[in-house]
């Protein structure tokens, strides 16, 4: 009941702020209706974060999530170092100012890791401004990507520890290959954890902020500046909280038309096999 009550607060109270011209801290601005959203249909760099923010999401979806799973797969079945699996475990013990800061120094023009790389293969042509061209949405999307893999990966690693192996043995006494065991064994048995993996996987690209907060602040000319970025800058860099407001219940609502119909199909279908 505490809880319930403690998270449902923040979001009454942020709805009410999206329909007031609140400024700054000193009391809640007058009421507006849906004014704000109204100015949002209208604000040519919510439509750019907006559309940014979409990329990211197919992204995250695809790249992030594809990965490691196949990373995932290799560590359970094939690799039992516990030194690999550390090095690859990594991501998720450092911060993100700290991600930052390492792939800033990879993308530095000349001096970063992959200009270097490119010059001794003799690809100097390939060098970019990775954070100061058209690269950049991509280049922090690679640098998200490697955190959100790690995470993706422990998830999946759990799932895959949670297949009972005489299935997997069952199956191949049927005379199942490997693909075959995998599509009807272990992706079904996998359904549990990719429901949470997609779910991060969205919500995640949808409330990206940090990296870009800390390694390019939305630009050059907002070609990198998506959604949170641009709830965070309107409330608290500009002060427009109402305005700010308005974003953030957009960005729920998203949220919720993804993430709510995918939960319940899977759980349905879950129901449906069991």
């Amino acid at each position: 009941m505490l809880f319930g009550s403690l998270g449902l607060w923040p979001i009454i109270r942020t709805f009410y702020l999206s329909l007031t011209n609140t400024v700054g801290t000193r009391g809640d601005g007058d009421f507006i209706g849906f004014g704000n959203f109204v100015r949002l249909m209208g604000d040519p760099y919510f439509h750019e974060a907006f559309a940014h923010t979409i990329l990211w999401i197919v992204f995250n979806l695809t790249v992030p999530v594809g990965l490691a799973l196949f990373l995932a797969l290799m560590l359970n079945r094939a690799i039992q170092s516990k030194v690999i699996k550390t090095l690859f475990f990594i991501p998720l013990a450092l911060s993100a100012p700290a991600i930052a800061a390492i792939w800033t120094f990879i993308y530095q023009p000349d001096t970063g890791l992959i200009d270097i790389t490119l010059a001794g293969v003799g690809l100097e042509g390939l060098q970019q401004e990775w954070l100061g061209s058209e690269w950049v949405l991509l280049s922090l999307m690679i640098a998200g990507g490697w955190r959100e893999t790690a995470f993706f990966m422990v998830i999946f690693l759990a799932g895959l520890t949670g297949i009972p192996h005489e299935l997997v043995e069952a199956a191949k006494i049927d005379g199942a290959n490997t693909f075959q065991v995998f599509r009807h064994v272990t992706l079904p048995s996998l359904r549990p954890a990719t429901m949470i993996v997609m779910s991060s996987a969205f919500i995640g690209a949808l409330l990206t902020t940090d990296l870009v907060l800390a390694m390019t602040r939305g630009g050059p000319f907002g070609s990198s500046d998506v959604l949170g970025y641009r709830m965070y800058v309107e409330t608290f860099f500009n002060g427009n909280f109402g305005y700010g407001a308005a974003m953030a219940v957009v960005i729920t609502l998203i949220a919720a038309l993804f993430v709510v119909p995918y939960l319940l199909r899977m759980n349905r279908m879950q129901e449906e096999e069991n």
